[in-house]
């Protein structure tokens, strides 16, 4: 915690036909400004500089539930196809009974200007197989062009980073998340249990 800040340095008045302003001495200029010297430093040292890094260098970390939406609809008067989504289960997405692959889409809300650092995915796998790719994609807010991909991960408990800088700017841009499961077999259970964003 910074701690608050109490001012030590007090100027006493010179008055004027009976103080000599000189610059040594105990009451001249060069030991006053010291003194203000000393009080700038210990300000700087103790407190505005804590909290500038504090304030620049902070990471934050956003952990999100797989709330995940179905990315191939049905279209209406269609036969309704086997699964193809995440299904979700309590606060937990998973791969239905049934299907052999899954996809699903999410919006991501993330503050204005910060730099993304990495993406982590959390859930499990049984048996061992393909796993899930989860990809942060964002795309202009016209929805003119493509998405653009800012960083990708395929394997659980391990965060991946962007290449290249991405920072947030929401004037131009939406943020989302595509997981996508390749064909595994039907008794396989897929469960995506968090993803992490962390930024600063």
């Amino acid at each position: 915690m910074i701690p608050i800040y109490v001012p030590k340095f007090s100027h006493s008045d010179w008055i004027d036909n009976e103080d000599r302003v000189q610059a040594g001495g105990e009451n001249g200029f060069n030991i006053r400004f010291h003194k203000l010297e000393a009080e700038f430093a210990a300000l700087a040292m103790n407190h505005l500089n804590p909290l500038i890094v504090s304030l620049s260098n902070s990471e934050t970390c956003l952990s999100l539930i797989p709330i995940l939406a179905p990315s191939d609809p049905v279209q209406p008067g269609t036969p309704a196809p086997p699964p193809k989504h995440w299904e979700l289960v309590n606060d937990v997405a998973q791969k239905p009974a049934t299907a052999t692959e899954a996809h699903g889409i999410m919006n991501i809300s993330l503050p204005d200007g910060v730099e993304i650092k990495s993406l982590l995915m959390t859930g499990s796998r049984q048996p061992a197989g393909p796993m899930p790719t989860a990809f942060l994609r964002r795309r202009v807010v016209s929805g003119r062009e493509g998405a653009e991909e800012i960083v990708k991960v395929n394997a659980f408990d391990t965060p991946a980073a962007p290449e290249l800088g991405a920072k947030v700017n929401n004037r131009t841009h939406r943020h989302f998340l595509q997981v996508d499961l390749p064909t595994v077999g039907v008794a396989d259970s897929v469960k995506l249990f968090c993803f992490q964003i962390t930024y600063q």
